[in-house]
């Protein structure tokens, strides 16, 4: 995770967390970005595997669905590690560790 030169307006709980801290740190939200991420794209590759050969349909929309979930785990990965390093709100966090 890199470092931020920003001012944090919240408090900082890692100024650098690693891969480990910030999964763990993963939210409800951040789960549900995940998913969510997964099922819209979803579609969006089932008809894009349509439009030339239709023995496509369904390993197009599982790649979207996997490139969906990856994009969708890029998305809470950020939010965590921000939350960690103090530039979006945290104050559940701030409640777990007791700063």
């Amino acid at each position: 995770m890199g470092v931020s030169f920003q001012e944090s307006k919240y408090p900082v709980i890692d100024p650098k967390p690693g891969f480990k801290r910030v999964v763990n740190n993963f939210s409800r939200t951040d789960y549900q970005k995940m998913g969510l991420c997964a099922v819209v794209s979803l579609p969006f590759g089932y008809f894009a595997g349509t439009s030339r050969l239709p023995q496509m349909r369904m390993p197009s929309m599982y790649m979207a669905g996997f490139t969906g979930a990856v994009g969708g785990f890029c998305l809470a990965y950020q939010a965590s590690g921000c939350r960690l390093m103090g530039i979006l709100a945290n104050d559940d966090e701030v409640r777990k560790s007791r700063i």
